[in-house]
């Protein structure tokens, strides 16, 4: 028998097959590892952004007066507050009214996520009759204020005047004015709003810039820090687990 000659497959075929492995592993094995290394450098030039950043915030931090930057802060808070702080707003509304000799014939307000135990249970007993009705969305940024006054129509004047110079940026809409015959004195029912501040989570803010104070800023600052502030009364709190906290 004839030897079988492979020196054709050794020099055609094997060649062919090493060149079709190779072919095969530059996407399969080579092109990971090359996007991962795309993948790690962008992280490397992101973090050397963000670093960059960081240092001048570092030094914009650096020359801030921290205790001045924290007596403003403390200003803004009045203004505008983080809570609604109710008992202080209610003595606040009812002295704006009696200071423009005005006469609170009903003063309600929506409590929003604070209300006590005794409300709740008396709201309890209304549930079946308000389940058809439709249900308010609360204010989540204000506080509303409904009242009855009764008094001069130039007192509401004097009451719209005084509004215009107290903190926590009172505002009155849903106006509606009656007489009753024979009687001089008008009946306004009207809602006053009083915006406060909710904290809200902005993740991770470290890297971004520090925002500008500007002119404006600082002359809206200066305008409503010279407003006269209604909601500054100490309010003593009465004992808790008594039956009579008044006595």
């Amino acid at each position: 028998m004839k030897d079988t000659d492979f020196s054709a497959f050794r020099v055609y075929v094997v060649p062919i097959f090493v060149l079709l492995t190779i072919i095969l592993l530059v996407p399969l094995v080579l092109m990971p590892q090359l996007s991962r290394i795309r993948d790690k450098n962008l992280e490397i030039k992101q973090a050397n952004t963000r670093l960059e950043v960081l240092k001048s915030k570092v030094d914009a931090l650096g020359a801030i007066d921290e205790n001045d930057e924290s007596l403003k802060l403390i200003e803004m808070e009045k203004v505008v507050p983080s809570g609604k702080e109710l008992a202080q707003l209610v003595v606040g509304v009812r002295s704006l009214a009696a200071a423009s000799s005005l006469k609170v014939a009903e003063l309600t307000f929506n409590p929003g996520k604070v209300v006590s135990a005794s409300a709740t249970i008396s709201a309890s007993k209304k549930v079946k009759a308000r389940a058809t009705a439709p249900k308010k969305e609360e204010p989540k940024d204000k506080l509303v204020f409904s009242l009855k006054l009764k008094g001069a129509l130039e007192n509401l004047n004097k009451l719209l005047k005084k509004m215009e110079g107290v903190r926590r940026l009172m505002g009155i809409s849903n106006l509606k004015i009656d007489q009753d015959e024979g009687d001089e004195a008008y009946e306004f029912d009207l809602q006053i709003e009083t915006p406060f501040k909710g904290i809200d989570s902005k993740g991770d803010i470290v890297a971004k810039a520090l925002p500008e104070l500007t002119t404006d800023h600082i002359s809206t600052y200066d305008f409503v820090t010279s407003l006269e502030n209604l909601t500054d009364i100490s309010i003593p709190l009465v004992p808790k687990g008594v039956k009579d906290p008044f006595r």
